[in-house]
């Protein structure tokens, strides 16, 4: 199962399909932004060049050295948001300027930020840039290269000796490193600082408190340079335990595809697992953040255990072919059981819901590699067919019951 996190390049679209339960479909940023100026007047004469999508307007690079924001533009790579709705409302465009142009830089260690700003004209009463970058974006900048270089260099032994101090493990090609916020300040200004990029590749996201110590960061490093993170929030379960939310997570452009996003989740499952937490959710998760979670968790559920897991759905797999073939339902032979589910939530912290949805990958697997399944897509069709009509029928009963209220007669 590939993984991109809403790139900035394209945007993801996730449908379901027969054989395996999902499929993966692209649709261009540049579709998009064209529906966008569609909506803005399009591309006919006369459009307005002080009105334009801020996706044209805005671009960001990652720079290794500060004197590298007074190089030629041409010699970074450039990579535009996939949302800009938080900084400049919910049209998405940049009014009163032509041919502007806001480029920011940011330090690949410490994530300081640096930003340039050209225009050729400008109206009046035109929209506030570097306001909105502030207050909007919460974008800790500076115009001064000066400014930037002594940011840089004020905060890089501090943020290294911290960093050292925090509780590293290895993670494909990538160093995790996990952390409070709130238990060092460097670090938690460090966060500070990465807390606008969210904004700006995840639809709907927010600012966290990360004063607050039931959050947890980890953060993934590769040579030095930061190249994604994520926000772990810890739950009370009763009587003495934890339920643990995955809250955001993000790769940094030029570190995707190399499995930096899987190795931060696998940590997490580790550290979830080592603290005896009743299991790990996800708040609200991306199609395409579902896609890698449950390629890791089907990898997860065949490799551990001990071929516990893989055991019993070859063994359901044996005694129920037969029973298929004579007419039985998929859904009373082949899912998990009571057993199951619980040993995967306490040894492998997946949840009930995630598991259910894992299951179908691991069965359309081993009927696959066992051969005599010619059928097997209808089968797990037949699984899926199930899963999401119990979904839609929990959704309509949820929706029928608002505003109702039980009143006592006598």
């Amino acid at each position: 199962v590939s993984f991109r996190f809403v790139s900035f390049r394209s945007v993801f679209v996730f449908f379901f399909r027969g054989d395996c339960g999902f499929c993966e479909g692209m649709v261009g940023m540049e579709d998009v932004q064209a529906a966008k100026r569609l909506k803005l007047g399009g591309e006919a004469e006369g459009e307005d060049p002080y009105v334009v999508p801020a996706e044209d307007v805005m671009r960001l690079t990652l720079v290794d050295r500060p004197e590298d924001v007074l190089a030629e533009r041409e010699q970074s790579e450039w990579f535009c948001p996939a949302f800009t709705h938080q900084v400049f409302g919910q049209d998405e465009v940049v009014r009163g300027y032509e041919d502007c142009e806001v480029l920011v830089y940011l330090h690949a260690s410490t994530m300081h930020a640096f930003v340039k700003i050209s225009l050729k004209g400008k109206q009046e009463g035109a929209d506030d840039i570097p306001h909105l970058l502030d207050e909007n974006l919460g974008l800790q900048y500076t115009c001064d290269p000066q400014e930037f270089a002594k940011r840089v260099k004020d905060t890089e032994q501090a943020l290294r000796t911290a960093l050292e101090g925090a509780r590293t493990g290895p993670a494909a090609d990538c160093e995790i490193v996990s952390f409070k916020p709130w238990e060092n300040a460097a670090l938690r200004e460090l966060h500070d600082r990465l807390q606008a990029m969210p904004l700006l590749y995840v639809d709907g996201a927010n600012y966290i408190d990360n004063t607050d110590p039931r959050w947890e960061i980890y953060l993934a490093l590769r040579g030095g340079r930061v190249a994604g993170f994520a926000t772990v929030y810890g739950f009370y379960a009763y009587p003495a335990r934890k339920r643990l939310r995955l809250s955001q997570i993000l790769v940094f452009p030029p570190h995707r595809r190399q499995g930096v996003a899987s190795g931060i989740l696998g940590r997490i499952y580790e550290d979830a697992s080592a603290r005896g937490a009743l299991d790990l959710t996800v708040e609200d998760p991306s199609e395409e953040f579902q896609l890698l979670r449950e390629g890791l968790d089907a990898k997860r559920l065949e490799e551990g255990g001990r071929g516990y897991y893989v055991g019993f759905v070859d063994e359901a797999l044996r005694k129920g072919k037969a029973m298929l073939d004579n007419g039985m339902r998929a859904e009373t032979l082949l899912l998990p059981s009571k057993e199951v589910y619980k040993r995967a939530e306490t040894d492998l912290k997946i949840h009930r819901a995630q598991l259910r949805r894992v299951w179908e990958i691991v069965l359309l697997r081993r009927m696959r590699r066992s051969g005599g399944w010619e059928n097997a897509e209808d089968v797990v069709r037949q699984l899926v067919w199930v899963r999401l009509s119990n979904v839609v029928g929990e959704k309509k009963l949820e929706e029928r019951s608002r505003g109702k209220e039980v009143v006592e007669l006598n």
